[in-house]
């Protein structure tokens, strides 16, 4: 068996060899070109595979990859058979499946630089819809105004937002009290934000399990920790029987927050200007 493992690697580095076609300085060149445009291409596609749910599915796709190249190699021939078919149909199911993460991924692609810039005046938008958020929160709290607000980072929640209606509406604490005030067509369920703007409402979420969350709490505290199971979202609650402000992150509820607690937890986590210091200290500890 290792006389065939050995032989096939020969035969495949050949076939490399011939393919490269490196009779030239010129081609030793293009293909540490080639080489550089490839790995940018396998980055940004890790990047945006990172921000999603699919993380997990591409990591299952590699393993996948891993045991095609072993049963090459070993020469497996039903294995071989088996994933060969596999990945012939696999691929098609999957663009079917994560059809709406391709299209937000390409249009995302035109609209964006080849380098992320982490603007200032982006941070500043930020931090207005934040005090427009909790302006609007502390005042649901008031008068007892059930709200659910999921604040989106880097995962984004698109099957969340395909079970809601479209907004894309400027965040405004008028708009916010609105969409929950009872008995409006937009109250029930969660409203969506990305940075400055409310991407959806009427949102309905995964609910956490019955030992995550207090048995004395309701149904939007169990959603608000249930979509936080599955993403990196923060996501505030207003109590509608008590009027009690909490925040969920990473399957966790911080309960009994006051206005000026959760604007500074909110600042603090979605500030993008710190982000963007953390990496750049990141990189230098590395060099």
């Amino acid at each position: 068996m290792l006389e065939n493992v050995s032989e096939s690697l020969n035969n495949f580095l050949s076939d490399l060899i011939a393919v490269l076609d490196l009779t030239s300085p010129i081609r030793y060149v293009v293909l540490i070109f080639d080489i550089l445009l490839v790995t940018l291409i396998a980055f940004y596609l890790y990047k945006f595979i990172k921000q999603t749910r699919a993380e997990q599915i591409f990591k299952g796709i590699l393993l996948v990859l891993g045991i095609f190249i072993v049963s090459k190699l070993c020469n497996m021939v039903i294995l071989n058979f088996l994933l060969n078919n596999f990945l012939t149909y696999g691929i098609l199911l999957l663009i079917v499946v994560f059809q709406p993460e391709l299209r937000n991924a390409f249009e995302r692609l035109g609209r964006s630089k080849l380098v992320d810039v982490f603007d200032m005046d982006d941070n500043i938008l930020i931090k207005h819809a934040v005090s427009e958020i909790v302006k609007a929160v502390e005042i649901m709290s008031l008068k007892q105004i059930g709200a659910l607000i999921v604040i989106e980072r880097k995962t984004k929640v698109a099957e969340v937002l395909r079970e809601g209606i479209n907004l894309d509406a400027k965040v405004s604490s008028e708009l916010i009290q609105n969409i929950f005030m009872p008995r409006t067509p937009l109250h029930d369920g969660a409203i969506v934000i990305d940075g400055s703007k409310i991407l959806a409402a009427k949102c309905i979420l995964p609910l956490s399990s019955e030992g995550a969350v207090p048995k004395a709490l309701g149904t939007r505290h169990r959603a608000a920790v249930g979509i936080t199971e599955i993403s990196d979202a923060l996501v505030i609650v207003v109590s509608e029987e008590t009027g009690t402000i909490s925040l969920a992150e990473d399957g966790k509820l911080h309960r009994e927050l006051t206005g000026d607690k959760l604007k500074e937890i909110l600042l603090k986590k979605l500030d993008r200007t710190k982000v963007a210091k953390k990496i750049k200290e990141k990189r230098k500890n590395k060099k």
